[in-house]
Order: C-alpha cells, then sequence, then structure tokens
C-alpha cells in the first residue's frame, strides 16, 4: 500500500511540475510601458539624428522611409499566407531596401555614423534589460 501511495505521490510531483514549467510568467505589457519605450525609441532616433548631423528635411525623409518599413514589416507579419522562411526572406528585402534609401537620404558618412550609433543604443538597450 505504501509503494502505491508513494508512486501516486511522485505522479502527481511530476504532473504539477511539468504544468508548472509549461505556464507563462510573462505579463502582457501595459499601457505605460508601451509609451515609455516609445519615449525611448524617440529619444534614440533623435539622438542618432543628431550624432549623424541630418538636416530636417533629412529627418523628414528618414522618418517617412522607417515608417513605411515599419507598415511593410507589420503587413508581412500579418501575411499567414507565407511561411516562416518566405516571411524571413521578405523581411530581410524590406530591410535592405530600407537601408539603401537610408544611404540615399542621408548620405555615406551619416549613414557610417547612423549605423555606429544604432548599433551603441541597441547594445545599450540590450545591457539594461530593455526590449526595444
Amino acid at each position: 500500500m505504501k509503494k502505491y501511495l508513494l508512486l501516486l505521490c511522485c505522479a502527481a510531483g511530476l504532473t504539477l511540475g511539468a504544468s508548472a514549467q509549461a505556464s507563462s510568467t510573462d505579463a502582457p505589457i501595459t499601457k505605460e510601458e508601451k509609451a515609455r519605450m516609445k519615449e525611448k525609441q524617440e529619444a534614440d532616433l533623435t539622438e542618432a539624428f543628431k550624432y549623424a548631423g541630418l538636416s530636417d528635411a533629412q529627418i523628414t525623409a528618414v522618418r517617412e522611409a522607417l515608417d513605411a518599413a515599419g507598415k511593410a514589416s507589420k503587413d508581412l507579419k500579418a501575411n499567414t499566407a507565407l511561411t516562416e522562411e518566405q516571411k524571413l526572406e521578405a523581411k530581410n528585402k524590406i530591410n535592405a531596401d530600407k537601408n539603401v534609401r537610408l544611404k540615399e537620404i542621408m548620405g555615406a558618412d551619416a549613414y557610417s555614423k547612423w549605423n555606429d550609433i544604432r548599433k551603441q543604443q541597441k547594445t545599450r538597450a540590450g545591457q539594461t534589460g530593455s526590449a526595444g
């Protein structure tokens, strides 16, 4: 009888342990967190614009290019007809087209500075645990 009771306890423990691992502990992002992330993203963009030495016209054109690429990426993500591999290829093309457009707008030197500061910002965001 003790063996059956011990076996039952072990089975219950394994079942509870497995279900505890499967449950998600990630809480949904609150409106405040989204607002903070958006503010941080805007501050990073402004810093990158200043670092690259862009004019107001260039900043406007860059924002339009970034918005267009973001919209295309969002539309691509919502497209359920494509496989993950096709989505990855399309995403890479969107990014490549965006980078070509940014280089045309900024010029080679400013684009290089832009890339440098954006890489630094992403590194900082990764170190602080930010998701942006």
